[in-house]
Formats: structure tokens, sequence, C-alpha cells
């Protein structure tokens, strides 16, 4: 049963998740390229949905995309609002909890849970091994909760970006912001096939126009991202993409294969 809060939407909340849903992938143009990752998501059917897992789901964009292809998605966050704001868009868009579900939980504590090994077939991990000290640690967990020959992807800052060189790109713990400014392919892949993964396919995202508006954004509407970027989204958009033939990739992203016990 879906919560309280998450029902019998007032107008004015339904307006606002309709301007999100508008909006997706989000005001954070990044997200805007690698949003491209979807068509590589697995196609499932009423019969054999995709058991999937979103970690770190943030707005839920790349949760219901899995949906939409067939897939029964769990997305996992360790912020009880970010699961607020998640269970209400599922709301807006009319999924079931069946479909789609939240849980406040980390990678950790699902692992720890031994009914739920091998419960997936693949497991998003969009922007978020950046942001864990123990990368190694967090794929292998990930490994134990794949079937076999299940899928990971991954996406992650191109280590060697330099539009955001003006500030500081890394902390020393994980506060919530990068422990680690990114990875090259060579890296990534490398962890991956420590952690008992195959890598099978790798992609650049990124394009001077959306290092342009990223740009715009940070530096000129600063602390009013958000309003700004949706008052402003049809110049925006028009940037990024008479800007787009040049590329800048600010991100990475590798699908890997869960490798079958020798």
């Amino acid at each position: 049963m879906l919560r309280a809060y998450t029902e019998n939407l007032s107008a004015t909340k339904r307006a606002r998740l309709w301007l999100k849903y508008v909006m997706f992938p989000g005001t954070n143009w990044v997200s805007r390229d690698k949003s491209k990752v979807c068509r590589m998501f697995l196609t499932g059917t009423p019969e054999r949905p995709v058991r999937t897992l979103d970690c770190g789901c943030g707005n839920a964009y790349f949760s219901q995309e899995a949906v939409k292809r067939g897939a029964k998605c769990l997305g996992i966050t360790i912020h009880d609002w970010e699961k607020h704001h998640c269970e209400e868009i599922r709301s807006f868009l009319g999924l079931t909890e069946d479909q789609l579900a939240f849980r406040r939980a980390s990678l950790e504590t699902l692992t720890a849970d031994p009914s739920q090994h091998s419960q997936y077939d693949q497991v998003i991990l969009l922007d978020v091994i950046e942001h864990i000290l123990d990368a190694p640690k967090a794929l292998r967990q990930i490994h134990d909760l794949l079937d076999d020959d299940g899928l990971v992807y991954i996406t992650t800052p191109d280590r060697d970006w330099q539009g955001n060189a003006d500030r500081i790109r890394v902390t020393r713990y994980e506060d919530g912001w990068h422990v680690r400014n990114g990875f090259t392919f060579e890296q990534l892949e490398r962890v991956l096939e420590e952690s008992g993964f195959e890598p099978v396919d790798r992609l650049r995202f990124g394009t001077l126009g959306s290092t342009v508006v990223t740009w715009i954004q940070h530096h000129v509407f600063r602390s009013k991202i958000d309003p700004l970027t949706v008052l402003t989204f049809p110049l925006l958009k028009l940037i990024a993409t008479l800007l787009s033939p040049w590329k800048d990739s600010h991100t990475i992203f590798v699908l890997a294969r869960k490798k079958r016990p020798a």
C-alpha cells in the first residue's frame, strides 16, 4: 500500500511533480547526456520482468525508465527525504509499489540480507562510485546481489575532464561529495575485473554544449540553479544543441557482466 503522503496529491503538488517530470532527467545538465544509458537497459515482459536495483536512486528518473522497459525495480537511497520524493513521483506516474519500490538502505545493509543475494538481473550504479572510498568492496557487494550473468551499469566522472578544475573536486571522507574525481576507463575496468566482472562495453558522454551550460549554472545561477534552469530552459537547450557537435567528455560509462565461478 502507498504511504499516506503519496495518495490524493493536491493540485499544487501535482503541478510541481508535473514540472519535475517534464524536466526529467533533471536540472543537472550532465544527467541529460548520460540519460542515453537507458537505451541499454534490459527489456522484460509482464511474465518475466527484469529484476532491477537502482543504487542511489536520486530523483527516480532511471528507476522509472527501467520500469518502462519491463523491469521490476527497487531503488535504494541513504536519505529519507530522497525516498519521500521518489515515492511522490511514483504515485504521480501511476506506478504501483510492486513495480517500483524505494527503500532507505545502503549496499552494506542490502548485502547483509542473504535473501537479497542473486536476486537482480541488472544493477544501476550511476554517478555513485566516485562517492565511495572502498569501491572494490561496493562492487563485490553488487556481485553478490546479481544473479548469474547479471549486468552492472556504471557511470562516473571522467577523471581527466578539466571542466571543473577551478574548484576543489574531492574530499577526504564520505561526506556526500566526491572522494575521487572519477576514473579513467582503465582504472574502472581494472577494479571491475578484480571484483569478479567482465567489462563488455564502454561509452563517453559529454559535449561542449553541456560543459558551457554547466558553467553557466555554477557561475551565473549559483544557489538558484534549479529555478533559473527551469526559467531559462529553452535558451540553455539551444546553447547545448548548437555546441553539441564538439565533444567534451565529462562522464564515462562501463557495462560489465558478472562472471560465473570458475
